[in-house]
């Protein structure tokens, strides 16, 4: 298999590794704007206080979004360190033994 080839496999492998990994951990926004919005909304549940509500939302789900793609560029630079370590620290027992 060509060098290539095995990077391509590698590279692959950790992207899936990784977006799953940090898809799997649930991610907290704990925002005043958003639970201010939520209060506002439990006493007064008009459409103007809905809508606030749902935009507040829609930043909560794109700051958790963003969080995951922040691990999962995180994990997927670790993970290939780690793989590039190993398969150096093997290649360099093999020429010794």
């Amino acid at each position: 298999m060509s060098r290539f080839a095995r990077l391509s496999i590698q590279i692959a492998i950790t992207a899936v590794l990784a977006t799953a990994l940090s898809l799997v951990v649930p991610v907290f926004v704990d925002r005043r704007e958003f639970a201010t919005a939520v209060t506002n909304y439990g006493k007064d549940p008009s459409s103007q206080s809905e809508a606030i509500l749902r935009r507040e939302s829609d930043k909560n789900q794109r700051l958790a979004l963003m969080t995951h793609l922040t691990a999962a560029g995180i994990l997927f630079v670790v993970m290939n360190a780690g793989w590039w370590l190993v398969a150096r620290g093997s290649r360099n027992r093999r020429k010794t033994v």
